[in-house]
């Protein structure tokens, strides 16, 4: 291997999360972290995923919320991040699980994301983070799959198999109504729909997924891929950590043990190592790993450099390649070159995601496996030398020691919209003796003094802000102990649309609809109009505001303008039933025209009329065009229709007057051409 790179393998891991040509609409968004940036998740990872075309920081915040509600009316997100991390969360529109792995952590990087046409799954070292997509020096890798192209579907359901096994291990309810359900059932829904996607047929040089989990060792599975011949000679190590002492020789054991028995066998690790005052070198590695590894192999230790490519990179990526005079392998993603990372020992073992490629040296591509490799410093690392520290650093450790785990005894917070809204805790047994749930800087929602049994505590949320996260103080051994809670809903179609679109007049409801610009842009020029509103704007003639007539055509003709754009709205391609509710129930939808409708009417019968042209517009809504995007046309007819009944229960619930007994025979025929009596 060269310490000098050729070719261009270093790339922008965010454009990972971007959609290819053609993938369709987002569905389906399941990953997993060790460390969790939730706003960087959303805005940076999320944001590419969901095709997003505002940003927080470029965009006016209400046109970023509106459009994140629409996005995420028909797509499932969901982020599993080990439990000590699982702090923090934007929104209660997708999910933050705390996963709890017994005697080891959720240390996997894996990001299933499903499109329409889709499918990819990112395998990496990179945690959800901006250090981990942005600072560090980290390696990912792709599986990719297409409705039309095909591609690797046994490694997309290893990968569907090895979330839904790290679900179970998620805190909260497993079978109650909320996140954990909700991700089971949509990974549940991407195998379904990729059922009918064509195959193709893999070879040695395809990415593998090797996953690691309690009692499934990524060493042994590494043994099993390694292509027939004779065995490898040479590994090189990757890692940022490393095993402290005195557990740091099973690792290396391990590894060795997939070597050749006899002959010539190399060992070459590469290391994070900081310059100290007086000449000294911090290198980040047991001594005694490297020790072990001399007594029966030929060792390197190679500081790698800090600057690559020419910027300043934190080593964070983990890779490690095996290799013979033949083949060569190549393992890269979240394993550490540890006990835990790599499961050497039976009793202990992350959550690991990684990827294996196998390469024959007779192949042109042979020389990409060095290419990605770092570039690395010239002096090699004397474990003799009086002037090296050796040091060593817990992978548990990374991203900052948090402090206590919050207790288990603390299951899930969940928001139950309602009505009425309720915020419901879930405790378990062990409770500490003494402990309160607050919202952050704020009031007490319970503690140790009123807790009750364990088990559903249901607080009364009405007209109160909904928390994204909770914090739970405690007391243990060592003192108080502080850790925020993310709370998550039981079922997101049924919360509240953004307190900007809650009291849009029915003429703002109009201008919406009848805009022809984006949703988004749409509702913040009418929310900027209304700001600069003043009362030179109001008609003082009370002659001109009764000419009942003038205003009758005047709002029947947007009226009719901004049911035709509905129309065309309904009809683009859906692929979920979740995406055509919203567009139906959601705060710009049909539904919501037809309550203000029939709330600002003016003049009799106006608001039965208008629900009546409603209606027809409804009905002749083409089920097949929104069907294109694969949700089933029937369902389509259902949605329709069961909207058409609603609204016409609304009319009917209207006051009649003899005047407009014409117009009452109007309404009765349109609702009847509606439902296609």
């Amino acid at each position: 291997m060269g310490r000098r790179k050729t070719g261009d393998t270093f790339a922008k891991p965010l454009d990972l999360w971007e959609a290819p040509e053609g993938a369709g609409d987002p569905l389906v968004c399941v990953a997993t972290s060790f460390t969790f940036d939730s706003t960087f998740f959303e805005t940076e990872c999320l944001g590419r995923f969901l095709k997003m075309n505002t940003h927080p920081s470029e965009s006016e915040s209400v046109g970023y919320l509106i459009e994140r509600e629409e996005k995420l009316a028909s797509a499932t997100v969901c982020a599993l991040v080990d439990r000590r991390h699982a702090r923090d969360k934007e929104s209660l529109r997708w999910d933050v699980l705390g996963v709890l792995v017994p005697g080891a952590i959720q240390h996997s990087k894996l990001s299933l994301l499903t499109w329409g046409n889709h499918v990819r799954a990112i395998i990496g070292s990179g945690n959800l983070t901006e250090p981990g997509y942005r600072k560090n020096l980290e390696v990912f890798g792709t599986i990719e799959l297409s409705r039309t192209k095909g591609g690797d579907k046994s490694a997309v359901a290893k990968v569907i198999e090895f979330l839904v096994e790290v679900l179970k291990l998620a805190v909260g309810d497993q079978a109650a109504e909320g996140p954990i359900r909700r991700a089971r059932e949509a990974l549940t829904s991407v195998r379904h729909r990729i059922s009918s996607w064509p195959a193709v047929t893999t070879d040695k040089r395809s990415a593998v997924p090797v996953f690691g989990l309690p009692r499934r060792r990524v060493l042994s599975q590494l043994g099993e891929l390694w292509p027939s011949g004779g065995p490898p000679r040479v590994a090189h190590v990757l890692s940022p950590f490393f095993d402290c002492p005195p557990g740091d020789h099973v690792a290396v054991s391990g590894l060795i043990k997939l070597l050749a028995k006899k002959g010539n066998r190399e060992v070459v690790f590469y290391v994070r190592a900081d310059d100290l005052p007086e000449g000294r070198l911090k290198a980040y590695a047991p001594k005694g790993m490297i020790e072990l590894a001399l007594e029966t192999c030929s060792v390197t230790v190679k500081r790698v450099s800090h600057e690559q490519k020419g910027e300043l990179r934190d080593l964070h990526a983990k890779m490690i390649i095996l290799a013979n005079d033949e083949w060569q392998m190549l393992l890269i993603g979240s394993s550490n070159f540890t006990t835990s990372g790599l499961g050497a020992s039976e009793r202990r073992g992350n959550c690991e995601a990684n990827l294996v490629y196998r390469m024959r040296k007779s192949h042109l591509d042979f020389t990409v496996f060095d290419n990605i490799w770092p570039e690395w410093c010239d002096d090699k690392l004397d474990p003799d030398s009086n002037a090296i520290d050796w040091e060593h650093e817990r992978e548990e450790d990374e991203g900052g020691v948090l402090g206590p785990l919050l207790p288990t005894a603390f299951q899930e917070a969940i928001f139950v919209p309602g009505p009425p809204p309720v915020l419901r805790i879930v405790l378990a047994r062990n409770l500490p003796t003494v402990w309160a749930i607050r919202i952050p800087d704020g009031l007490e929602v319970q503690s140790a003094s009123n807790s009750g049994d364990v088990g559903p505590h249901n607080f009364d949320w009405t007209g109160r802000p909904i928390p994204f996260v909770l914090e739970v103080s405690w007391e243990h051994a060592d003192g108080v102990a502080v850790a925020s809670w993310p709370v998550n809903v039981s079922n997101p179609a049924a919360l509240l649309p953004p307190e900007a679109l809650q009291n849009l007049s029915l003429e703002e409801l109009l201008e919406i609809l009848a805009s022809a610009r984006s949703l988004p842009q749409a509702v913040i020029d009418v929310l900027r109009r209304r700001t600069n509103r003043t009362r030179q704007n109001i008609e003082l003639d009370p002659l001109k505001r009764l000419d009942s007539q003038g205003f009758l055509l005047r709002r029947t003709k947007r009226v009719a303008i901004a049911l035709e754009r509905l129309r065309e709205r309904l009809e683009q391609p859906a692929l979920a039933r979740e995406a055509f509710e919203w567009r139906l129930r959601g705060p710009i939808g049909p539904m919501t025209l037809a309550h203000a409708l029939a709330k600002e009417a003016k003049l009799p019968g106006e608001a039965k009329f208008c629900l009546a042209e409603l209606a027809l517009a409804l009905g002749r809504v083409n089920p097949k065009k929104p069907a294109v995007g694969g949700l089933s046309k029937n369902i389509i007819i259902e949605c329709l229709g069961t909207v058409i009944r609603e609204i016409e229960l609304q009319a009917l619930g209207l006051p009649s007057a003899a005047a407009t007994s014409t117009l009452e025979n109007y309404v009765t025929a349109a609702f009847s051409e509606a439902k296609g009596c």
